[in-house]
């Protein structure tokens, strides 16, 4: 009889461990894509070989 409460035991710790570690990487997962940008990580990745996007790209082309 104790055998099984102890399982029963470590089965929810276990759940639990599990759920808040999903918890946490989603929240840091959100509070990462919230705070960074993509024009960001690609120019820290590969300088400035590579050309992101103009606000003013079509006024730069009338001009």
């Amino acid at each position: 009889m104790t055998t099984k409460t102890k399982k029963k035991k470590n089965r929810y710790r276990l759940g639990i461990v599990i759920i808040v570690s999903l918890f946490i990487l989603i929240v840091s997962f959100v509070a990462y894509m919230n705070n960074t940008t993509l024009e960001d990580v690609l120019n820290d990745k590969y300088d400035n070989n590579i050309v992101v996007h103009q606000d003013d790209y079509a006024q730069n082309q009338s001009s």
